[in-house]
């Protein structure tokens, strides 16, 4: 997995490397400068009558950018500076890159003051990971000022404005076509309105120690692809569906079959050689109507349509025989239901998911759930989250690291956090941020699939963690292919669903 850096974890790392003699801080900020330069380039097709204006803070941000036009200018590139403060007031790494009085450099320069080409580029290198809370003058001004540019934007490292640790903006914000990252993808990049301002992502190495990464508490990653593809097993050829996983779902009510569907067939799609699908007795027939490859286990619910307390001893055979639970999907919130999920806890010794209902069955008292030791991955999306984990939901929306972080402190479990993206907080405190994905996948029944197929992983012997990662990528993947069949508007679950052994097909014949 690719390593992700918060904010702090970017400063520690530029002292990290200093402080053991890797690189110098000038090294650092010219290696920079440069990536800068050849992507500024790059974004004028080599044109150099073309213009290009460099607005550079007195930080280390701005340092980069002045470092850039260094290059730049040795290119034969048309380069005007326009420096937020007075040189005099430049960090002291940054003003050794302030080198040539003679170029007319402006100081303390506002918009109003600069002429910018309408097809020159603007060159962002104002504050990078130093923006904290609403932006103050002249920053504000000046991003107004780029965003009302017509031309291409580049911004160093973040697009000013964007907060480098929960994707969050306070005030406004740079709206970038392109921006160079130095070393590692940053947490604000990847989440929230990140991805939005940040345009293409580029992520250049300047010469950091990869050693840093070696004795860190918490770490944040990156999931993508070729992890997934370095952990999947396809099957054997002599394997058989006993080998492949047996998985029991416990999910749906009145009103609520088809997320019993969704989640009982994404088990069998994702590779589970054998599954059975628990329900309420007054309506088998709509599951078994509907997933003739699946096990029916009906239990008599005396017409009310929904799981009860006295099913637990009716399903203890079922638990013995499955290697891995799903429970959650559609189950409803009524009291009785709810009261038939806690009670059905103790008795569960195999690895599980928790989605949806099953999840208001812990709501503020996550802590019954921490002290189980099978392996245990929850599901929730942001509210749910909220609810269970007793946080704020507009907090833990605006930053989900944080909330995630704060979990992590105390949960020993895996949880999926669902969203755009989904994150997972492995057992360790560790968290990862998936790569795949996208809109079409905000539909109903969309979640459902994801517990099918993370109880496939969790039946076929995966970690809890291994399964929660896999799961959430290859579900994404799913996505990914049925929009580029379809588009994303008017994807529903369903499309998700059949794509999925598509995606599993694309790493061995499953």
């Amino acid at each position: 997995m690719d390593n992700v850096l918060s904010t702090a974890g970017c400063r520690e790392l530029d002292r990290f490397t200093i402080d053991k003699g890797h690189s110098t801080a000038v090294r650092l900020m010219r290696n920079a400068g440069r990536a800068v330069a050849i992507e500024a380039a790059k974004m004028l097709a080599g044109d150099v009558s073309r213009q290009m204006t460099i607005v550079c803070g007195k930080g280390h941000n701005g340092g980069d950018g002045l470092a850039a036009a260094q290059f730049l200018r040795e290119w034969g590139y048309n380069c005007q500076l326009a420096l937020t403060c007075a040189v005099d007031d430049l960090d002291a790494v940054t003003a050794q890159f302030h080198d040539d009085p003679s170029a007319g450099d402006m100081e303390t320069a506002t918009p109003d003051q600069v002429t910018i080409d309408s097809d020159g580029l603007i060159i962002d290198a104002l504050l990078g990971i130093g923006a904290k809370g609403p932006l103050h003058e002249p920053m504000e001004s000046w991003v107004g000022a780029i965003n009302a540019h017509g031309g291409p934007v580049l911004s160093v490292d973040l697009p000013t404005g964007l907060n480098g640790d929960s994707g969050d903006v306070a005030s406004v914000a740079v709206r970038a076509d392109v921006t160079v990252t130095m070393g590692y993808d940053k947490l604000g990049l990847l989440i929230n309105d990140g991805p939005d301002l940040a345009g293409q992502v580029v992520v250049t190495d300047i010469g950091f120690a990869d050693s840093y990464f070696n004795n860190r508490t918490r770490s944040f990653y990156r999931y993508r692809e070729s992890d997934f593809a370095a952990q999947f097993a396809p099957p054997g050829r002599q394997t058989y569906k006993h080998r492949q996983g047996k998985t029991l779902v416990i999910s749906g009510s009145l009103g609520m079959t088809g997320a019993a569907m969704l989640s009982g067939s994404a088990t069998l799609r994702s590779g589970s050689g054998l599954t059975i699908a628990a329900c309420p007795l007054s309506l088998q027939h709509l599951y078994a109507a509907s997933m003739p490859e699946i096990i029916t286990l009906g239990l008599d619910d005396h017409g009310q349509g929904m799981f009860l307390p006295e099913h637990i001893s009716l399903i203890q055979e079922s638990l013995e025989w499955c290697s891995a639970l799903v429970m959650g999907p559609g189950l409803s919130r009524a009291p009785q239901c709810l009261k038939f999920v806690r009670n059905l806890l103790p008795n569960i010794d195999v690895p599980m998911i928790l989605d949806a209902d099953a999840l208001a069955a812990f709501n503020g008292q996550a802590g019954l759930l921490n002290a189980g030791a099978h392996p245990l991955v929850l599901t929730p999306h942001v509210g749910e989250f909220a609810l269970l984990f007793d946080h704020d939901r507009a907090a833990v929306q605006a930053d989900p690291i944080s909330a995630l972080t704060e979990v992590g402190s105390y949960f020993n479990h895996t949880v999926v956090l669902k969203g755009a993206p989904s994150m997972v907080l492995l057992s360790n405190g560790d968290i990862v941020i998936n790569s795949s994905g996208n809109p079409g996948m905000a539909t109903a029944g969309s979640g459902d699939v994801l517990s099918g197929v993370i109880g496939t992983f969790l039946s076929q012997g995966y970690s809890a963690d291994e399964a929660a990662l896999m799961g959430v990528w290859l579900h994404g993947r799913a996505g990914d292919l049925a929009a580029e069949q379809m588009g994303t508007p008017g994807m529903t679950a369903t499309d998700l669903l059949q794509h999925v052994p598509l995606a599993l097909a694309e790493f061995g014949k499953v």
